[in-house]
Parts: structure tokens; sequence; C-alpha cells
């Protein structure tokens, strides 16, 4: 049967096959890594990007409804790099079909053009060779075939088509992924969701994925387990409920167009605190924690209905996270500190440094935009400055910072925890505002060199070093400088890598989850007689991927 028109039934149809088919292939989309270690995480983010998505649709009745409530949801659960990029281009694809019931061919065809334009200009400086590059070859190459009377199945095939030849160009623009032997893998990703559309129309079954998270989700965010005996029949409501919902503006109940969010956001103070709250088009984001939920629900209502809601009792939460260590602040602070970490250790570190709030941000650090901006909000700061610590988040925390209405985001670029760390500890203690600490974290984070050890666990010659399946790949500032059959060996090939390590002083190591202590005693014994000038330190990191993390300064 060919379809000729999509409305917002079958918009959806799509979208719910095209992240089934990623469900079931995001693990190959994952080992689509250019360092021989097991941190790929492109296709698990884009897959809880995705899957934010369709739990933010709950109205169908037009194309424009479904796109608009799908990139609202990708937007708050994106992770990743890769996850804002695939939530951005699904804005856009929102934006070139807002206002309407359904779509043609040609009309897709341009919202498609506007979806890679969107996701194109979240990036400062684009980078060719990567998912951009597929999103937007794979319909700038298929218009000029367009004749006009195509139905959807022969226009995703042309489009296939073209992202495919498109995926497989992308080593030859990007030396990176040549090096490596792979495509790029936010690329593959958004070809295994246009191929789960095309699946959908030609009615091709499509393999179940497996959900190895371990997790329940909700808008692609995990949910720890619950402690109830944080709260039981003796407990009293100290904390309210953190209150979150999207509303859809109805012109049954008003003038749209003359909603006036100031007013509703000074009225939702009656109520709560920690607000955080913005429109997009007729949809008003609510971020609040109150006592008296159903004052605030009724009072939303007065303007539209929910497309989502979630609810959480914050005595339950307080204990849930494990960034306990605190609550939040009843006085409104000049300046906090968030930043992201995994590993006990390095959660308690930064904590124990000053950290209002630690994100764990799991094995691979993959922290939605949605959980940034609780922490943020938690905070409950003039000025929040936040520690991404991971190059993967950095566009997670910039869409955080720009969503952001209530609390101003300095970000301190960290692109790893070693950076992260140095930042915390350059503070000393005297700055007044926020201004002057991100200032003071800035310089630490830049002051450092930084570098890991990981196991391989394939063959490959990233940036010409060899490494064989069960070597230690050592990496610094990024690059892969040496490798070695023992931690000692790989350790002192970082260090030999510094160009200036005869004038360091001093090196300190996060030492992984499952690293003995023998592997220790053996890393110290080697630098002593190698660099006897260079005092070093280790603390136990506990992070899972890297089985040490090194700052050199």
């Amino acid at each position: 049967m060919q379809t000729h028109v999509l409305d917002g039934d079958s918009l959806y149809d799509l979208l719910n096959d095209g992240y089934r088919n990623l469900a079931a292939h995001y693990k190959i989309i994952n080992d689509l890594n250019v360092f021989p270690i097991p941190d790929g995480d492109t296709g698990t983010n884009m897959k809880l990007t995705l899957l934010g998505g369709l739990e933010a649709v709950k109205d169908k009745g037009s194309i424009s409804a479904v796109a608009s409530s799908f990139a609202h949801g990708c937007i708050f659960s994106a992770r990743g790099n890769s996850g804002v990029l695939t939530s951005q281009y699904f804005a856009g694809l929102a934006k070139g079909l807002i206002g309407k019931k359904d779509a043609g061919v040609q009309e897709f065809a341009q919202a498609m053009v506007e979806a890679y334009k969107t996701a194109y200009r979240a990036t400062d400086v684009p980078t060719e060779g990567t998912i951009l590059t597929v999103a937007r070859e794979g319909i700038e190459k298929t218009l000029p075939l367009l004749q006009g009377n195509e139905d959807f199945t022969s226009f995703f095939s042309l489009v296939i088509q073209a992202m495919k030849n498109s995926l497989d160009n992308t080593p030859n623009l990007l030396d990176v992924l040549k090096q490596a032997g792979v495509v790029d893998s936010g690329g593959k990703g958004l070809l295994t969701v246009f191929e789960g559309f095309y699946a959908h129309l030609t009615g091709q079954a499509i393999e179940e994925g497996d959900n190895d998270l371990g997790v329940e989700t909700t808008h692609g965010t995990p949910l720890p387990p619950v402690d109830l005996s944080a709260f039981n029949e003796d407990s009293d409501l100290e904390y309210g409920y953190c209150t979150e919902f999207l509303l859809q503006l109805l012109r049954s109940k008003g003038d749209v167009n003359s909603f006036d969010l100031p007013d509703f956001i000074k009225n939702l103070r009656t109520w709560g605190n920690s607000i955080v709250c913005f429109q997009t088009g007729t949809i008003v984001k609510v971020h609040i924690h109150t006592k008296t939920p159903s004052l605030v629900i009724a009072y939303a209502q007065k303007y539209g209905e929910f497309v989502s809601f979630k609810m959480e009792n914050m005595t339950l939460q307080h204990n849930e996270v494990v960034q306990h260590h605190e609550e939040k602040s009843k006085e409104r602070k000049k300046w906090a500190i968030v930043a992201i970490a995994q590993g006990e250790g390095l959660l308690s570190t930064f904590s124990s440094l000053g950290a209002s709030r630690v994100i764990d941000g799991g094995a691979t650090m993959n922290t939605s935009t949605a959980e940034i901006l609780d922490a943020v909000n938690f905070a409950n700061a003039e000025t929040t400055i936040l520690l991404p610590n991971e190059s993967n988040i950095l566009m997670a925390a910039s869409q955080a910072q720009k969503l952001s209405s209530q609390n101003k985001i300095l970000i301190v670029p960290t692109k790893n925890i070693v950076q992260g760390y140095a930042a915390m500890t350059n503070l000393m203690g005297e700055e007044e505002n926020g201004e002057e600490v991100y200032e003071e974290m800035k310089e630490g984070a830049e002051g450092i060199v930084t570098g890991f050890l990981a196991k391989a666990n394939r063959e490959s010659a990233p940036d010409g070093v060899h490494v064989k399946p069960g070597q230690y790949l050592a990496s610094l500032d990024g690059k892969a400088v040496g490798e070695g059959d023992d931690l000692p060996e790989a350790f002192l090939s970082l260090l030999s890598a510094i160009s200036d390590i005869e004038n360091r002083e001093a090196a300190f190591a996060f030492k992984g989850k499952g690293v003995d202590e023998g592997s220790q005693k053996a890393i110290e014994e080697a630098v002593r007689e190698k660099y006897p000038h260079l005092e070093l330190s280790f603390s136990d990191g506990g992070q899972a991927v890297y089985d040490f993390l090194v700052g050199v300064y």
C-alpha cells in the first residue's frame, strides 16, 4: 500500500519504529568507536533521546502536534553530543511541519531541510564527516531526484541510499574515523532510524531491542531504586514534591497568543519555589517544588492540559540519589557548583571539594539535559558553575544553559574528570561571586596535562599507536600516545609523551574499579625509578571504563 500523506498517527508510527530499529542495533552503533576501549555510547545516547521523545507524545491529532511534542521530549532527554544533535534535528523537523495537519512528500522533504539546518546551527563549528553531514546529504542528494509523484516508501528509499553513500564517505572527511577503520557512529544511528521508517512502510519485521540499561526510564532518564523506609506513617512532608510537566496551551481556554509567562511564573511562586519555567511555541515547561501540587495543577489547567507529567516525593528523592550529602539550601546562594562524575570515589571527591550537586553520569557519563537542569535547580544559586567533565556532555550542558530561565549557568568546558578536579582544587576560598569562581576554575582546568590508561578490547591503531586486545592504551590530552602489556609500562609511556616532563613536579591518578593494589605499587616503583623528581599520589576513583585517570602539574 502506497502512502502519499503522513498525519499525526502515521508520523508517530514511523518514529516508534525508527526508535525500535535503533534499539535493536544500538550496540553495533556503540561499537563504532574511534578508541579501542569500551566507552562507545553513541547508540545508547540516541536510543534514550528518542525514547524521551516518544514518551512525550500524547496528542496525535496532527503531524505538527506529534513532531512538536516528540522534539520537546528529545530535547529534555538528550544525552551526549549525538543525542543533542539528534534532538535538534527533530526540533528542526517540527519547525518545518508547524501548523500542518498532515504532509506530503514535498512538504516533509522541506521539513528535513530545516531539520539538518537546525542541527548545524546547534554547533559553533560544524564538523563534516559526522551525523550533520549524513543528515544534510541525505536530503540534499535526494531532492534533485524527486519528480513530484513519489510516495513515502520510494522517498525514504532514496533518502536511505543517499545517507548510506554519505556515511560510507565519512572516513574520507575525518581522519580519526579512517585511522580507526570505522564510519561515523552518529550518522549510522540516524540512518538506522530512517531504515526503521522504511521498514514500517514496507511491512518488514523489526527485531525487538533489549533494554540492558537495567533500569526503568522516564523521558530517557534512569530512575534509581526507591527506599520506602525514608517515608512512612510517622514521616512529615518536609521537602514537598518535585513537580514537572509540559503544558499545552489551549485556545478553548483562552487566547494562547496573549499568554503572559512572567505573570504565570509570579503566580506559581504562591505555591512553591525552585521554579524553572519557559515557553516554546504553545508548550510551557514547568518545574516546581511544592507541598500543594494539586493547587499548581488546578492553576495550570486554567490555560491548557498536560502532555506529560511527573511528580516525586522529595524526601524519597533526597535519599535515592547517590549524591545525598546535602539537602537543598533554603536560602538562595550567590553561587554554587554542579559537577558530573562517575564512580563512588570521584562522586565523593567532588562533593568533599564543595560541589553543591554531583550528578552520577553512569559508566560512560550519559547525562541528559533534563538531569543537568534538575541539578542546577537543586543547587538554588543565582549563578551555577557547571563542570561537564566529559567532552561528550558539553552540548547537553550548553543546551541546559540555553533552557535555564531562572538560574544563570556558567560552563567551565572541562573535557574530562581530571580537568574538573584541577578546576575545583584551584579555588582559593576567597571568591565572592560566580564570575570569580568561574575564572578561577577555568584557570585551574587549563593548567593541567591530562591522560588515561584503559585496556583495549580490539586491535586498532589510533593516532598511529598500534594496540592489540588486552594491551593497555595510553592517551594524553585526547590523543593516543603509547601502549603497554601491563599498567606500569603504559603509565610510563604516557609520562614520556609529555614534552616537558622533567619540569613537571607532581602527578596524581584516580584508580579505576577493579584495579588491584599490586598494579598501583608497581606503577609507583616504575615512576620513582625513571622520574624520581615527580611526586605521585593516588586516589580511589571507582570509574568503570578507565583503569587510571591521570593529571600532571
